[in-house]
């Protein structure tokens, strides 16, 4: 939800700008291109329909179109791996992790919910037969995405608290003990 709110707040109006100048079809709710653009800061892309004829000619007859590249919002494909990575790094933290090791593992676990979100937007993500590429999106941003990033974050979190135990390890905290002696 945290990454469709940034995409909102960073694209948004871009989005709005497409669909109420029917460069997509018209008639595609706002929200509905918003998804297909939070979906391809995943690299995934948006599946169009063939139209008119086997190879058609509207929007790429069914390939894949780059959203994100069609607003110029680059800085879209930074959401998903921020929202991952600090996503990982709030559960290494919750667990308790102290070695990057641990954390990175446990940051990973974000792809089993993330999988399962990636998987329920799907269905509202269909609008008059565009929609996010559905294999892409199950492997790239339901699997790849929250294993590699959230590990990175959970990662990150285990050497930052595995730094801060070294540092306070032998240190004497004014009573006479060190912090380890506890």
């Amino acid at each position: 939800m945290l990454g469709y709110l940034l995409t909102w707040i960073l694209a948004g109006t871009r989005v709005a700008n497409v669909t109420a100048n029917e460069l997509l079809g018209g008639a595609i709710p706002d929200w509905n291109a918003l998804v297909w653009v939070f979906y391809d800061a995943h690299f995934v892309g948006t599946r169009t329909p063939e139209v008119f004829g086997p190879d058609g000619f509207f929007l790429g007859g069914g390939d894949l179109v780059d959203t994100v590249s069609l607003l110029g919002a680059e800085s879209l494909y930074l959401v998903p791996v921020i929202v991952l990575a600090v996503g990982g790094a709030v559960v290494a933290t919750r667990a308790d992790t102290s070695v990057p090791r641990d954390g990175a593992m446990v940051g990973a676990t974000l792809a089993v919910g993330y999988f399962a979100a990636v998987f329920l937007g799907l269905f509202p993500a269909t609008h008059s037969g565009i929609a996010p590429s559905p294999l892409r999106a199950l492997v790239i941003a339901g699997i790849v995405y929250p294993i590699v990033f959230g590990a990175i974050g959970g990662g990150l979190a285990g050497l930052y608290r595995q730094r801060v135990a070294g540092r306070t390890r032998g240190h004497f905290d004014g009573t006479g003990t060190t912090a380890n002696d506890e």
